[in-house]
């Protein structure tokens, strides 16, 4: 059996940085599972600029927990593919989040977010954990 491979978006971060307890079972029901965990550069990036002193400590924890995905070159070309099938059919998009969908498309990741409309591209699939 593959092992399920999930890049986490930053709302969803966010959510284990709050503590929320929906998203910290979804965290370990994942762990437990074996799965491979990811999050993408910008993401970090995010997170880092949100924090609030006295938060460094915890969010470094949480974003222990994960691979971190790079940015590059390759990265940057097939983020232009994403863009412009967007554009193709109308649809509006966000630079940082078509780089967080091609880190998923071109890692093997499911995408584990809050806001599905906004990454809706091409080969990209969603993560859907269980209720």
């Amino acid at each position: 059996m593959a092992t399920t491979r999930v890049l986490f978006d930053t709302p969803i971060l966010i959510d284990l940085l709050e503590r929320r307890p929906r998203a910290i079972a979804r965290l370990r029901a994942l762990a437990d599972q074996g799965a491979k965990l990811a999050i993408s550069i910008l993401s970090v990036a995010e997170i880092h600029a949100g924090i609030s002193p006295g938060e460094e400590k915890s969010t470094a924890r949480l974003l222990d927990l994960f691979d971190v995905i790079p940015l590059s070159e390759d990265l940057a070309r097939k983020t232009s593919e994403l863009v412009a099938a967007r554009r193709k059919v109308g649809r509006g998009y966000t630079l940082d989040d078509m780089l967080i969908a091609a880190s998923a498309i071109e890692f093997g990741y499911m995408l584990y977010t809050t806001s599905r409309k906004d990454f809706e591209t091409p080969r990209l699939t969603f993560y859907t954990p269980a209720r």
